[in-house]
């Protein structure tokens, strides 16, 4: 399934390899929502890389890392970098009525189902917004588009395919049922699998840039769990720091709120991240697959019932305003 972009300019910094797609992946010049062509991504997901349809390219390291130094430093500005894409991979340019320009990295002709990652070049808030488990955490997508276009956040980070995509398993620490019985974490699953390109372009924006914080959307219908089930991923709960601020915030809102360490986790809702790969990393593990961090607090992980996940997703994108900086 072809992503259908309206190309307005097409500007290459360079020529483009033989592999490349019909349209130049060194950038094309588009004027469009980004949620638009994030519900064509979602389209294209749901279609070709859905649970248990294997569609997901597991990288090599050396490609993951590779893949994740060039997206970064497209998103950072460089269009000649576009140009070391994969070729199913191309940079857009895209001017959007709200946020205006951004920079976003997209797969039209989905092959490698990598994912999804935009920028905002002149953001008002140093905050990354993060979907991993798109499809399964249903329109979490979506919703962490929204809140990225409207906020001012400086990037959005999605992961290409349904957690339960491939079925080889992911070496990091923890167990789920959410692909079936309890087993151990799919490869494909983006928030417990440190050999995905999705984890290396967070790892690479947490070290480079440690007044940036991340909010990661998930998605839950466990009926023991509240409204929202907010973490730092650490374990514990501290009244002070960016879950806690965006805990009230969201209560301001009348959102039900859960504090994992103060009450939660229980029998009957236990998701409050701590095996989370992205938060170790950003918590300073030496190994994020196996080890827990030292320095939690920049990283703030939602667990979500479906009622705060439908459009217009207004009461998280007021919370983040006030709770991020």
């Amino acid at each position: 399934m072809r992503i259908g972009l309206v190309v307005l300019v097409v500007a290459c910094g360079g020529k483009p390899g033989a592999d490349a797609p019909a349209v130049a992946r060194c950038g094309v010049d588009m004027a469009g929502s980004l949620m638009a062509t994030m519900q064509q991504v979602q389209a294209a997901m749901s279609q070709d890389a859905g649970a248990s349809s294997n569609a997901l390219v597991v990288p090599s390291a050396a490609d993951r890392d590779a893949f994740a130094t060039t997206v970064v430093g497209v998103l950072g500005g460089d269009d000649t970098a576009a140009c070391a894409l994969p070729g199913s991979y191309e940079l857009i340019r895209l001017v959007d009525p709200i946020a205006g320009p951004l920079r976003v990295v997209v797969e039209p002709q989905p092959a490698l189902f990598y994912g999804t990652y935009a920028a905002n070049p002149a953001p008002t808030r140093e905050l990354a917004v993060e979907a991993p488990h798109p499809l399964f955490d249903t329109d979490t997508e979506l919703q962490a588009t929204a809140v990225f276009v409207q906020t001012g956040a400086r990037y959005l980070l999605v992961a290409g395919s349904h957690r339960c995509a491939d079925p080889a398993a992911s070496p990091c620490s923890g167990t789920t049922t959410a692909c079936g019985a309890s087993a151990p974490y799919r490869i494909s699953d983006a928030a417990h699998a440190d050999a995905l390109p999705f984890y290396a372009i967070h790892a690479v924006l947490s070290a480079r840039d440690a007044s940036l914080s991340f909010l990661q959307l998930h998605g839950n219908s466990q009926p023991g769990c509240p409204g929202a089930l907010v973490s730092d991923c650490s374990g514990a709960w501290s009244d002070t720091g960016l879950a806690a601020t965006l805990a009230a915030a969201l209560t301001s809102q009348g959102v039900a709120i859960g504090e994992c360490g103060s009450g939660y986790p229980t029998s009957a809702c236990d998701l409050c991240g701590t095996d989370n790969v992205e938060a170790r990393d950003t918590a300073g593990a030496t190994t994020a697959c196996t080890q827990d961090g030292a320095s939690y607090g920049r990283f703030v992980h939602v667990e979500q019932q479906r009622s705060l996940r439908t459009a217009p997703y207004q009461a998280m994108i007021d919370a983040v305003e006030v709770a991020f900086p």
